[in-house]
């Protein structure tokens, strides 16, 4: 069939997945700015990241700073701004697109296929989306942060397919199968697509999606042309 419109994820679909071994690396540094044992925050940042991805915290500096105060310490806020910004170009350097994202997604704008994105993220890919070289191809955006919740809930799905004004029966999910995704906009009405990784630099590289999934797969955008148009 040839679809009206096309919903992605983020990590491991347009950009590449989470990267774990540099994540560390940041939340070290993070740790020694703000004076406190790297194995604390690091378990701390990783316990709260249901908390992150469903917007109780505005920023990646809250955050830091509730996890630190429990710690026992209390930052003054050059010192958080600080260890956030260091967040922030973390965050930037895994916004760079895979190779023929943007050609596709600008195939996607030439042939009138709307775009919509589904990802669970927190604050702070929200606060540096609008650099992205993504951002102006996507017709809506559902960050979970924003919308209050997360993947596979139906509900974030049916948030951007009501924004793009299109049905579920004529629009394709394309992500890496994390969350339950896929089977989350199975059950939305959706066809899906996996976009097959290496997950093995990822905090959850066993996922039922994809050790499971029996549908179509894809390793690259250039499998995504013939898929679209049918």
């Amino acid at each position: 069939m040839v679809y009206k419109a096309v919903l992605f994820d983020l990590y491991g679909t347009l950009v590449p997945p989470f990267r774990m071994r540099q994540h560390i690396t940041t939340i070290e540094e993070i740790a020694k700015i703000l004076d406190v044992d790297f194995d604390d925050l690091h378990e701390g940042w990783v316990r709260d990241f249901p908390r992150r991805m469903q917007g109780e915290f505005s920023s990646v500096a809250q955050n830091l700073e509730c996890i630190v105060q429990k710690l026992g310490k209390f930052p003054n806020p050059n010192v958080l701004a600080e260890a956030a910004n260091v967040y922030r170009q973390f965050t930037i350097e895994g916004l760079a697109p895979k190779s023929g994202a943007i050609e596709f997604l600008k195939w996607l704008s030439w042939h009138e296929i709307r775009t919509g994105l589904v990802s669970n993220c927190s604050p702070d890919v929200v606060e540096v989306w609008e650099t992205s070289s993504l951002a102006p191809y996507f017709g809506y955006c559902a960050f979970s942060c924003q919308e209050r919740m997360i993947k596979p809930n139906i509900a974030i799905y049916r948030t951007v397919l009501n924004a793009l004004e299109v049905d579920p029966s004529e629009t394709l999910y394309v992500g890496d199968g994390s969350d339950e995704e896929l089977t989350g906009a199975l059950q939305c009405g959706m066809q899906a697509v996996l976009f097959q990784e290496d997950l093995s630099n990822t905090y959850d590289a066993h996922r039922s999606d994809v050790e499971t999934w029996k549908g179509i797969v894809v390793r690259s955008f250039e499998n995504l042309y013939e898929i679209i148009t049918g």
